[in-house]
C-alpha cells in the first residue's frame, strides 16, 4: 500500500483546490511509514469493554480530536449523518466522465487503483472546471 500511494504524486494544478478543503493530510498519508509492531502491540492493549488502551503507566483514550490532528482533518463543522443510497457508478460517470467497471466496485466503494488510473493526471489543457 505504502509504495503505491508514494507513486501518487499530485499534480500542482489540483492542489489549490485540495488544500483549502483540508483533505491534503489524506493525501500525505500515503507517504507515513506504517510501524506494524507498534499497531500490534496497540491492539494487544486494546480493552473494548472501556474504549481505552492499557499501557504501563495507566490507560490511554484516543479521541476524535486525536484522530483530527494526526490526519488534518476539520472537525468544527456539522457532523454528516444518516445513510445514502446513490448509484456510484453513474455518480463517476458523472464526474469523471468515465464509469468503472464491476471489478473495480465493491457495494458503495471504488477501489484506489481504478481511481488512480483515471485521474492521476489531468489533461494539459484542462481547465478550472474539470480541475
Amino acid at each position: 500500500m505504502r509504495v503505491f500511494l508514494s507513486m501518487w504524486r499530485m499534480d500542482p494544478r489540483i492542489c489549490p483546490y485540495v488544500i483549502p478543503s483540508r483533505f491534503y493530510g489524506i493525501y500525505h498519508l500515503g507517504h507515513i511509514i506504517i510501524d506494524l509492531p507498534l499497531i500490534t502491540c496497540l491492539v494487544e492493549r486494546w480493552r473494548s469493554e472501556t474504549h481505552t488502551i492499557h499501557v504501563p503507566v495507566g490507560e490511554m483514550t484516543i479521541t476524535l480530536q486525536d484522530v483530527a490532528i494526526i490526519l488534518g482533518l476539520r472537525i468544527d463543522e456539522p457532523a454528516v449523518l444518516g445513510t445514502c443510497v446513490l448509484d456510484v457508478a453513474g455518480l463517476c460517470g458523472e464526474l469523471l466522465g468515465v464509469i468503472p467497471p464491476n471489478e473495480a466496485l465493491k457495494g458503495s466503494t471504488i477501489f484506489i487503483r481504478w481511481l488512480f488510473q483515471q485521474s492521476s493526471t489531468p489533461a494539459p489543457d484542462a481547465d478550472e472546471v474539470v480541475l
